[in-house]
């Protein structure tokens, strides 16, 4: 199968890459706030969702 470009796949990366650039740039008020407009109307206490990569280092705060 022969790696073809794809404008639509290449849109998608950069959209994804600017969002993960977005949420590390946000303070935990407002990763907060975010979560709860992420979860707004539900009956679900809000959590925030924090993505982990098995066998990566901790982060210290």
């Amino acid at each position: 199968m022969e790696n073809e470009h794809n404008p639509a796949v290449e849109s998608l990366r950069r959209e994804q890459k600017t969002q993960r650039r977005e949420e590390r740039e946000l303070t935990p008020d407002q990763k907060l706030d975010k979560a709860l407009k992420d979860t707004f109307p539900a009956s679900d206490p809000v959590a925030e969702q924090v993505p982990i990569t098995p066998g990566a280092a901790e982060e210290t705060k």
